[in-house]
């Protein structure tokens, strides 16, 4: 007999753009499912998606996303370059995104009021938590209040809009500091705590 799944999980990772001829955060995601795979969690579905550095896609997929799937948990992941660990963002703008696309293109603004959106996760605890369990791996997490004005923070706003899931973005760095398969495990392990907390809490 089969499992029921408890919880419904949405990781996405961003595709090429500017020097990222092979973004390091879609690399990073896509190790996910092999993990999950090992760890034997079967009550957890795990859905991954690419998403392109574009505001009109991360717009519409957003919302198709999250009408299909319904998830209890969405993880956005991106790169930064100033980032030289697993940084956990906090919050994210309404507005003030002026740094065009990968079609040269900014979201329109005008009727946009300014509003800042905080994630509902107690990003404090997550990160002390997954830290220690990280430390061994030489692999650290901190805390972020700026999430760049980018599409990282964009696709992050969209998708705090919603209200009903648990929502949270990470940073990760090149893979000149952190390999792709250190990064995906402290992924992992963030997942993991994340969905534990948001299971408890039901």
């Amino acid at each position: 007999m089969e499992n029921e799944v408890q919880t419904t999980v949405l990781v996405t990772g961003f595709g090429p753009f500017g020097n990222y001829k092979v973004n390091p955060s879609w690399e990073a995601v896509k190790l996910l499912p092999k993990l999950f795979d090992e760890s034997e969690k079967s009550d957890i579905k795990l859905i991954i998606e690419e998403i392109a550095v574009a505001y009109e896609s991360v717009s519409s997929k957003v919302k198709e996303l999250w009408q299909k799937h319904r998830p209890s948990i969405i993880v956005h992941v991106g790169v930064s370059y100033v980032a030289n660990c697993l940084t956990i963002e906090c919050q994210a703008n309404s507005k003030g995104y002026n740094r065009p696309d990968v079609f040269d293109k900014c979201p329109k603004e005008e009727n946009i009021d300014h509003i800042t959106l905080k994630t509902k996760c107690n990003v404090q605890d997550l990160c002390e938590i997954v830290s220690k369990k990280l430390e061994d791996q030489n692999c650290k997490v901190c805390i972020s209040y700026d999430a760049g004005r980018y599409l990282c923070e964009y696709i992050y706003y969209q998708s705090l809009s919603i209200e009903e899931p648990q929502v949270l973005f990470i940073h990760v760095p090149e893979t000149k500091i952190y390999p792709i398969e250190k990064t995906a495990q402290g992924l992992f392990e963030i997942l993991v705590q994340l969905i534990a907390c948001t299971c408890n809490n039901k």
